[in-house]
């Protein structure tokens, strides 16, 4: 037995009306906008279910959600002079040879 819900939404209007006009376009009525409605929110929840399972069994975390202190803590220190002090060495050479 299916049990049905009946809700009431706050939506952005011009989103609305798209969506709408989609339904119809697929449809040709307005009859079938619960059950496009409810496939959107199925789709957009089995696409959750199957990126947490792949990561799982690629050992990978799915916790999305990193803050940027975490980057910076994670990040490898560098060694040798930044590059744009190699870049700019290199290019006083390559001016200073056609010059001469």
């Amino acid at each position: 037995m299916v049990y049905l819900k009946k809700v009431s939404l706050y939506i952005d209007e011009e989103l609305w009306t798209k969506f709408k006009e989609s339904v119809l376009r697929k449809h040709g009525t307005l009859r079938k906008l619960s059950s496009e409605v409810e496939e959107s929110l199925r789709y957009s929840l089995v696409d959750e279910e199957l990126l947490l399972n792949l990561f799982k069994k690629m050992g990978a975390s799915s916790d999305v959600s990193v803050a940027s202190e975490t980057i910076k803590r994670n990040r490898p220190r560098l060694r040798g002079p930044p590059s744009e002090i190699l870049v700019r060495g290199m290019r006083r050479k390559h001016i200073a040879k056609s010059l001469s």
